[in-house]
């Protein structure tokens, strides 16, 4: 059996010290330490407060699935098993384009008039790998840092640093430690679930709380700094307290009787059961600006499917969420302070493969939903010869601008210290 040891960084600052101490006891994690930054959560939704939901599909999805360009005889030809069929698509309204027959509730957003849906996605100099493609979208930086003057960093880590410092002021959910939130002077909350926060519920005399008293204690004597009782006491007692706000949101948002009547309409599979947290939070009246969360398996290389397969049990999961998402927002009275921003690392190829797939390529289609979203479609369209001449959909639009603009037109601040790059292609698209 392997014994368990706890392990410091040979240059560990009070700072580490004060996270270490912290997740040593099971507590949920604070934003800048000592800069008197806890909030107290108000127990009902923030009015005039706005708010970003961005969902991930890992794995890179296609998004000529998603997005049908049902006027392109070249889609048809270049994909006679897994194209979907017009007569089998959603009308959105658009000419030329309409949705995945599993995107009902997304359909109807359009319908309602606040859906946008953004051609011909990407960055430069396009990169096929996962792991590279995921990197630049969770950075929002395609070459280096240190021309730019900045420290690496995740674009909702700069966010946080510069617009919502507090500990809630953004939250991952589900995703472990995203990209996107490392980096930065704050230390924005992440959590595998909700209901992960149940560490005043245990009994003390269990071997996992005495495992966690043995490594504070551990951390606490490893460092010899002059101030660090004083700062680890409120720490400790800081991290109590926004551990028990979010237990008396997650009690409050599931209790039978004063509840949330959406509590039970969320699927229970990811990403539902993620974006309920994000709803959840919502409710509580915590300052969150930014929720992330997603979801894996769109790397759909064979037996993708069509009206009905892999992909179209992907698209329903993404979409029954949003569906009573969008439905408990109205409720609410948040939908018009809301974006919902869905997005992948890359698109698929222009063909099918020999194993009723797609492969990796790079253009891609993105999504907004929200009740301040300008309705229509954004970017280059796709041309009979975007499909038919070339392997993958080029770059047409850089996913930065769609993220620029949701920082500054929605949320009301400047973009330049979120997404500091230059770009080879900048476009304005005013969707919001």
């Amino acid at each position: 059996m392997c014994k368990r040891t706890n392990h410091l960084p040979k240059s560990v600052t009070r700072r580490d010290i004060l996270r270490y101490t912290l997740a040593g006891a099971g507590l949920a994690a604070l934003g800048p330490f000592g800069k008197g930054l806890l909030p107290t959560a108000t127990g009902a939704p923030l009015t005039n407060h706005k708010r970003i939901l961005s969902l991930f599909a890992y794995g890179g999805y296609d998004g000529l699935s998603l997005l049908v360009p049902t006027g392109n005889n070249a889609y048809y030809a270049r994909r006679s098993t897994i194209a979907i069929q017009e007569a089998n698509a959603l009308d959105i309204g658009e000419t030329g384009y309409k949705l995945h027959p599993s995107l009902a509730n997304v359909a109807q957003i359009f319908n309602d008039g606040d859906g946008a849906a953004f051609r011909m996605v990407g960055y430069p100099s396009a990169n096929l790998s996962h792991f590279i493609s995921q990197d630049v979208h969770s950075w929002g930086v395609r070459d280096e840092f240190d021309p730019l003057g900045i420290s690496e960093s995740g674009w909702i880590a700069r966010y946080a640093d510069n617009y919502a410092p507090t500990p809630m002021g953004a939250a991952a959910i589900g995703l472990g430690r995203p990209l996107e939130f490392e980096g930065g002077s704050t230390n924005p909350f992440m959590a595998g679930s909700l209901s992960g926060f149940d560490f005043q519920s245990r009994s003390i005399s269990t071997e996992d709380h005495q495992h966690r008293l043995a490594a504070l204690a551990n951390v606490l004597q490893s460092y010899s700094g002059d101030t660090l009782t004083t700062e680890a006491k409120n720490a400790l007692n800081q991290g109590v307290q926004l551990t028990d706000q979010i237990q008396q949101a997650v009690g409050d948002y599931l209790d039978d009787g004063t509840g949330s009547p959406f509590a039970d309409l969320y699927p229970t599979n990811s990403p539902g059961r993620y974006i309920r947290d994000a709803a959840m939070l919502i409710r509580g009246g915590f300052e969150t600006q930014i929720f992330m969360t997603g979801v894996g398996g769109w790397d759909t290389h064979g037996n993708q499917g069509n009206e009905a397969g892999n992909m179209a049990n992907l698209i329903a999961r993404l979409d029954q969420g949003i569906g009573v998402f969008a439905d408990e927002c109205k409720a609410l009275g948040v939908w018009n302070d809301m974006l919902i921003l869905i997005s992948s690392e890359f698109g698929r190829r222009n063909f099918e493969n020999g194993s009723n797939g797609t492969d990796h390529g790079h253009g891609n289609m993105f999504f907004a939903l929200g009740g301040g979203v300008n309705k229509g479609l954004y970017g280059p369209p796709v041309t009979e010869s975007d499909i038919a001449d070339n392997n993958w959909l080029g770059y047409g639009l850089d996913y930065r601008d769609i993220f620029k603009e949701a920082v500054a037109n929605h949320m009301g601040q400047s973009a330049a210290p979120v997404f500091p790059e230059t770009q080879d292609i900048n476009t304005t698209l005013n969707y919001v």
